[in-house]
């Protein structure tokens, strides 16, 4: 017994619609079919039967019950685990393993692997790698198939899973709900215009259906995505579609005019035979389907067609079969012909193909690339997303692409856009819509390549219309984490627009910073989802157009410190500068003219400085910001005297106080002009101007 899925030809589908009605005329078809009054050895029997016949959810269901009544029975603890597992109810299965296996250890010893398994794929490696560990110690009885070699992959799993995790790629994972039914949703593959063209189990129920349910069979559909919702919604007319047959796994051709696709028949319970088909649009209509017999097995399953090409460059189809190769399911592949024909089927070769079951190919063309998925290969738990560059007969080296396109659960159906940064991806993962446990249903993910973003930037003056690149700015980027700003580039600006290389949901700086420009900051924050991978900004810049400024003087009268109201108005100017520029402070020197003793003028010329400085503050300027020097009679504007004689109009304007404006930024202040100014006739008193006005 491998891994359980189910059916890998359409993946999950038997896991929800393998199972036989009992009871045809059960009105709740959401309700497990129970019969509480029935002992438990009907029970049990009951369980067994609808095990045999594939209904796994009813039977689930049964054997809980047996085991409630009887939680010694080790059989029922082991067929719970194999159907959780069937199921893919991961923590289930892990549960009744460890049950089945701390009771007796020995009487399955297989279960020891299988509990590894079911620990990987709930994410708990060091269990995973210790059960697989013992599991390899283990003694196998002659007629048990050995999982040794498969054990030790999974350890190999166990060890790499930690690296993968811890080192995500660059690519962001979403589930499309609107697309998702209960059931399962698979083979999404890209067309233009935002398109898709997938496979549902689009059924409103999966516990309990009959294979005479109209509504049993998968379908193909088509949906379009506008902005972030899907709309357009369509399940393809018959044919496509079959109203007796699994329809999915559908590619179309460039024109979108031939479709290849798969039929599955399910006459046989658990059992499921498919086959790829070929038709044709005709019109609005398509053509009956095409047997294609020259890749079609007559006794085995051929499924999952992909386009491809060989190494020089020629068509070929690829598809999954089980007719014998490496291992379960291989992957194969065919030159597509002339006229609809095609080559001699061959194996995809060892390079791509394990013991294990290889599947779901996709053949990127951009980056000669095939993707597919394995569980042979190490892998984070269930089925991995591959990749290996090439074509057949001319293979790399295949890698996991690690997360986190693969998770714990199954990753099946990766396929990308044209250029390869967009697509699509089938997982169970936790998440996905189920109606058992976290893991059972299988949803279509979206996958965007999350590659660093080019900034791709230019500097122009605000005022400019026609934003001219501005040449010869500094350019700068810094990485933002909180209040840290780390340097990460910088540039001279040219004629041409600068790049700056950011990350998706990262904080940036970037400044600009040239003589005779005031400094551009601007903080820049990419989202997750931002689907551009360059993205164009104007950083705008501001020319400094330095302000001018005049201050001029203030006058006394003779031995007086009161300032003159006509002055008050011109002190208006240096308030203004000020108040506009709260650094800034300012320098209120007094001076007076040569009268009186050194001594007495210095103290006059405080008291002037100590006037003009109360009206500053009077007016808002804080005490801090204002410095008086007295000066005395020390530093004339003019000579007090001329031609040896007393100068009254001279001395009337050397009686004054003069303002400083000392700025913080000074690269930035504004142009100052400071101007002397005359006294005016309210200053002219004392000495001189006493004996003009006795003359007259």
């Amino acid at each position: 017994m491998k891994k359980l899925i189910a059916v890998v030809a359409l993946i999950t589908l038997v896991v929800f619609a393998q199972a036989q009605a009992k009871d045809g005329d059960s009105k709740d078809r959401h309700s497990i079919l129970k019969y509480p009054k029935v002992k438990t050895k009907k029970k049990k029997k009951l369980a067994d039967q609808l095990s045999k016949d594939g209904s796994y959810y009813n039977a689930a269901e049964y054997y809980e019950d047996v085991l409630k009544d009887k939680p010694d029975n080790i059989k029922v603890m082991h067929q719970l685990a194999i159907i959780n597992q069937s199921l893919r109810d991961y923590k289930s299965a892990e549960k009744y393993y460890k049950l089945e296996l701390d009771k007796d250890p020995k009487k399955w010893p297989n279960d020891r692997y299988f509990l590894g398994q079911m620990q990987q794929m709930n994410g708990k490696y060091d269990d995973a790698k210790k059960s697989y560990q013992e599991y390899l110690k283990s003694e196998l009885g002659k007629d048990e198939k050995s999982y040794k070699a498969l054990a030790k992959i999974g350890i190999e799993g166990c060890d790499s899973s930690v690296t993968w995790l811890a080192n995500p790629n660059k690519i962001r994972v979403d589930h499309e709900d609107a697309i998702n039914c209960i059931t399962t949703d698979m083979s999404p593959k890209v067309l233009r215009g935002g398109r898709i063209i997938y496979g549902s189990l689009a059924h409103d129920t999966a516990t309990f259906i009959t294979q005479n349910d109209k509504d049993y069979y998968s379908k193909i559909f088509t949906a379009r995505k506008q902005g972030k919702d899907w709309v357009e919604i369509t399940k393809l007319p018959f044919p496509p579609n079959d109203a007796k047959n699994h329809t999915g796994n559908a590619i179309l051709s460039t024109d979108e005019n031939t479709m290849y696709f798969t039929k599955c028949d399910q006459s046989e319970i658990q059992k499921m035979k498919c086959k790829i088909f070929r038709c044709t649009k005709q019109g609005a209509e398509w053509s009956n389907p095409e047997d294609l017999k020259e890749i079609n097995s007559p006794t085995n399953t051929t499924t999952e067609p992909a386009f491809g090409q060989d190494k020089d460059g020629k068509p070929v189809l690829y598809f999954v079969s089980d007719r014998g190769g490496k291992g379960g399911m291989d992957i194969f592949y065919a030159p597509m012909l002339d006229g609809g024909k095609f080559g001699p089927v061959k194996n995809a070769g060892t390079e791509v193909n394990t013991p294990g079951d290889d599947m779901t190919p996709f053949y990127d063309f951009k980056n000669k690339t095939l993707y597919f998925s394995t569980d042979g290969r190490p892998s984070l738990g269930g089925l991995d997303v591959y990749k290996i560059s090439g074509t057949p007969d001319a293979w790399g080296v295949a890698s996991n692409v690690g997360a986190p396109v693969n998770s714990q659960a199954d990753d099946i159906y990766y396929a990308l856009d044209e250029n390869g940064k967009k697509g699509f991806v089938v997982s169970n993962r936790i998440g996905t819509k189920t109606i058992r446990g976290e893991t059972s249903g299988d949803d279509i993910w979206s996958v965007a390549v999350k590659e660093d973003i080019v900034i791709r930037g230019i500097f122009a003056l605000r005022t400019d219309p026609t934003k001219k690149p501005v040449e010869g700015i500094d350019a700068s980027m810094y990485h933002v984490n909180n209040t840290n700003f780390e340097f990460m580039s910088n540039t001279l600006t040219t004629k041409d627009p600068f790049y700056f290389t950011l990350k998706r949901g990262q904080q940036y700086k970037i400044n600009g910073n040239k003589d005779g420009l005031w400094p551009s900051v601007e903080n820049i924050t990419l989202k997750e989802d931002e689907e551009r991978d360059t993205v164009d900004y104007v950083f705008l810049i501001d020319p400094i157009i330095r302000k001018h400024i005049k201050i001029e003087n203030i006058y006394f009268a003779f031995d007086k410190s009161n300032v003159i109201d006509f002055y008050k108005e011109k002190m208006d100017s240096v308030i203004s500068v000020m108040m506009q520029n709260p650094g800034y402070s300012v320098e209120v020197e007094g001076h007076t003219d040569s009268k009186g003793s050194d001594q007495y003028n210095e103290k006059l010329s405080q008291r002037r400085a100590d006037e003009a400085s109360s009206y500053l503050e009077s007016k808002g300027i804080t005490k801090e910001r204002i410095v008086t020097k007295a000066m005395g009679k020390s530093l004339p504007l003019v000579p007090n005297d001329k031609d040896g004689q007393d100068d009254p109009e001279g001395r009337a304007q050397n009686r004054r106080v003069v303002f400083k404006i000392i700025p913080d930024k000074p690269e930035n202040a504004p142009e100052v002009e400071y101007e002397a100014g005359k006294p005016v006739e309210a200053t002219h008193t004392g000495p001189g101007y006493d004996n003009k006005k006795k003359k007259k």
